[in-house]
């Protein structure tokens, strides 16, 4: 059995053991007044549409929901949806919305609010923007709202079940007040309220006492939200080191861990640890950048890349990674693909890196890393070897280093950064890449923009097969980014808790029972 395999298999059934834990308590009664869960990164917003921060949405999936929710298949699942139908073969989408759903203010959910909501996200997201076009959604009766899309898609269930940067449904009014940075009231219909931020510090969210959610089995972000616990405390703890004392002091019940701290998690009989499939890893160039607006360079650095040793650094433990060429995690069939990498993914060769930039003309401008301590260090570690490579290759690199919240800023703004690298959720489906966006990192390349249209309009497996491979071959023949691996991580989780799950990398909080 290959790592990859084997690695698959224990992570699947550690995943399962927690999620039979939380069938087990699913029994309506309240699990505890508080349960707090340490954040890697602090965050700019806590607007569902605007950060595409990975944070942001994991506290954001308690307090807000969706027209419809992946489970742990990533088939999407009715959610604030109870039915749909699309006709004119995927060019038009009606959806049927739920009766008995109210927001935390009390009024009750219509199709105004989510047509408002969505029409919202589409002009602040944008692969909302990209996949809708001009189209809008618009209102059919009370409890019924309708898309209208110039040609047929694919993929519009993907895109409105994405957790990341999601399709949070709000009430019209809300909307309505919102500033041009995005909502300051956060009024959605989850099973958890919004009560406060405090920067820096923590948002708590209390449970809604009027929820009421589906009563479809409890699967990755679709079914039964219990909300055992009365209130969640999602706390700032950026440094690894801090979360992880804290835990052993027990001032928390989960913590990630690393391969340094394992065996002192290992030893304890009161702590269960599991091991989760998290991010995919991924060099992007700023395509406005002068250096990187230059193939040769691009190409220069896919040739110094070694994609072992990169991993490597980044999650110091043989077996919390695995090489990947694709977009897409191995899982994914009907999108996963090698097509075009050979000879061009993990070269590791400095030399050949070398006299790429020699024939590029690059005279010594300084290339610029942009990176976070936050996150755990995934962020500067990944920055860090990447800096090691391109040193190696005769690139002159310096790290521009901020805190996260103000990192998206910089990157968003495409100037002082020539390269960023760093862990991305991996979505279901191309035309959800974030970084292939037209407004992330400047890419503006109409081949890109073409592929990922026929990508998203493709219907059968055949043809998402093909248009797979076609966006594949081009990404790897132009190199707007490098996909290098993909990340596991530890998760250490007390046995005094029930029902703690994990999405895309993300805590699942509204199951918790916890038992002190």
């Amino acid at each position: 059995m290959s790592r990859t395999t084997a690695r698959r298999v224990t992570t699947l059934t550690l995943l399962a053991a927690l999620t039979l834990s939380a069938c087990g308590s699913a029994s309506g009664e309240e699990g505890g007044s508080e349960f707090r869960f340490p954040v890697t990164a602090t965050i700019p917003t806590l607007d569902p549409h605007v950060s595409p921060s990975g944070v942001v949405a994991e506290i954001d999936r308690h307090i807000f929901e969706t027209l419809v929710a992946y489970d742990t298949a990533l088939v999407p699942q009715p959610a604030l949806a109870e039915a749909w139908e699309t006709e004119d073969d995927g060019a038009t989408w009606t959806f049927h919305l739920r009766d008995d759903v109210t927001f935390h203010n009390g009024d009750p959910l219509t199709a105004e609010d989510v047509a408002a909501s969505l029409n919202k996200w589409k002009r602040t997201t944008a692969r909302a923007q990209t996949f809708m076009g001009e189209s809008e959604f618009s209102v059919v009766d009370d409890l019924t709202v309708e898309l209208a899309l110039d040609s047929p898609r694919g993929d519009v269930l993907d895109q409105l079940a994405n957790p990341l940067q999601f399709a949070a449904i709000m009430p019209a009014s809300v909307i309505e007040n919102a500033a041009a940075e995005g909502v300051t009231e956060y009024v959605g219909t989850g099973p958890y309220e919004f009560v406060e931020w405090a920067p820096d510090q923590h948002v708590h969210v209390a449970r809604y006492e009027g929820y009421v959610g589906s009563e479809a089995e409890s699967d990755g972000l679709s079914g039964k939200k219990n909300a055992h616990t009365e209130n969640l405390y999602f706390d700032f703890i950026t440094d690894t080191s801090t979360r992880f004392s804290m835990f052993l002091a027990g001032d928390y019940d989960v913590v990630d861990v690393n391969a340094d701290q394992l065996p002192q998690v290992e030893a304890q009989t009161d702590v269960d640890i599991a091991t989760q499939l998290a991010t995919g890893f991924n060099v992007v160039f700023n395509m406005q950048s002068p250096i990187f607006s230059e193939l040769l360079n691009r190409e220069a650095v896919a040739a110094a890349i070694d994609a072992d040793d990169f991993m490597l650094a980044v999650v110091s433990d043989p077996e919390l990674y695995r090489l990947n060429p694709s977009y897409a995690f191995h899982e994914n069939e009907v999108w996963w693909s090698d097509a075009g990498s050979e000879g061009v993914y993990n070269q590791g060769d400095s030399e050949k890196a070398a006299a790429l930039v020699s024939e590029s003309g690059y005279d010594g401008e300084e290339v610029r890393i942009l990176t976070s301590r936050d996150y755990g260090g995934v962020y500067y570690d990944s920055a860090v070897i990447l800096q090691s490579q391109l040193d190696a290759a005769g690139f002159n690199t310096s790290l521009v280093e901020y805190d996260y919240a103000t990192l998206i800023q910089e990157r968003n703004s495409l100037t002082g950064w020539d390269v960023y690298t760093g862990a991305f959720i991996v979505p279901s489906t191309p035309s959800q890449l974030l970084y292939l966006t037209p407004n992330y990192a400047g890419n503006e390349d109409p081949g890109v923009a073409e592929l990922l249209v026929a990508a998203a309009s493709a219907i059968t497996p055949e043809a998402k097969a093909e248009a797979s491979a076609a966006l594949e071959t081009y990404l790897w023949e132009q190199l707007p980014v490098i996909n290098v691996g993909d990340s596991y991580e530890y998760i250490a989780v007390r046995n005094t808790v029930d029902g703690i799950d994990f999405f895309d990398g993300a805590a699942v909080l509204w199951n918790v029972d916890v038992d002190h």
